[in-house]
């Protein structure tokens, strides 16, 4: 048997996921996403909106995930056996979006907008694809129990760094890392401690990150919130996590909103999640 060197395309969209389990049992069951063949193509879904009990509401969603050949002659030439895969470059574009969302009962948590895209090329040189969030990503129409909250996103930082070892040299960077303390998650603990790299959040080589830059009130707070980074614990609520980017050598993961529910509801919920990566293989 010959093994003919390939690119292994991989790529997944889901709007909204999750569980609850206080006060009562809710999984979020959806009729659509987005996943891509290890041969590539187009998958698209458009999802209509509708409630899970009293506690998750949206309006309507969309999810993407395409991978393609940029060269698209140079590709049927390959296929007629004039050349190898391994010749062609590769784009793979995997997109999330929810419209009209709301979790929660007192306080409500709402956004009218979020999208979620990463654009990730085929490795060159380096042998690290070029994987980062597109321009169209944004959250949009923010609000806490009625207080607006207005999220920051740099997509460019990522856009500059976009692959591993490139962010890596740029956390190594004594200036690039305090101006961008604030996507490195500097100071963050985990559990209460602190990680063995100072400014950087990693483990088993994936980075964790985020595309927020900052996120302020557009007017007065919600009463006992507190924003802590790129997130905002509320009393009797929970956490919400805004804009998260975990980071390997051949895959980022966007997730544009996860939330860490408390009491008197609990669970987990996450809406806006892109994956990317693709490779040659063997």
């Amino acid at each position: 048997m010959d093994l003919t060197r390939r690119f292994v395309f991989r790529g997944n969209a889901a709007a909204l996921g999750g569980q609850m389990f206080r006060p009562s049992t809710i999984i979020i069951d959806l009729d659509g996403a987005s996943s891509l063949g290890v041969s590539g193509g187009r998958s698209q879904a458009q999802i209509k909106g509708r409630a899970f009990g009293d506690f998750i509401t949206f309006g309507s969603a969309f999810t993407l995930a395409e991978g393609l050949f940029d060269d698209a002659k140079r590709a049927s030439e390959v296929s007629n056996h004039k050349g190898r895969q391994v010749e062609l470059n590769s784009t793979t574009t995997v997109t999330s979006e929810v419209r009209e969302l709301s979790i929660g009962r007192k306080p409500l948590f709402t956004t009218k907008r979020l999208r979620g895209t990463l654009v990730s090329r085929s490795p060159q040189g380096s042998g690290e694809p070029s994987i980062a969030p597109a321009r169209d990503t944004t959250i949009q129409g923010v609000a806490i129990g009625g207080f607006g909250l207005s999220v920051n996103i740099n997509c460019g930082f990522f856009q500059k760094y976009d692959t591993r070892s490139k962010l890596m040299a740029a956390a190594d960077d004594p200036k690039s890392a305090a101006a961008n303390a604030a996507h490195f998650v500097s100071g963050a603990t985990v559990e209460g401690h602190q990680p063995g790299r100072a400014g950087i959040v990693q483990r088993d080589g994936v980075i964790y990150a985020t595309i927020v830059k900052e996120i302020r009130w557009e007017g007065k707070p919600y009463p006992g919130a507190k924003i802590d980074g790129h997130t905002v614990i509320v009393p009797d609520f929970g956490t919400v996590f805004f804009g998260e980017l975990l980071i390997g050598g051949s895959e980022r993961r966007l997730t544009m909103l996860r939330f860490d529910l408390g009491s008197p509801d609990g669970g987990w919920i996450d809406a806006g999640d892109s994956s990317s990566n693709g490779s040659f293989f063997p």
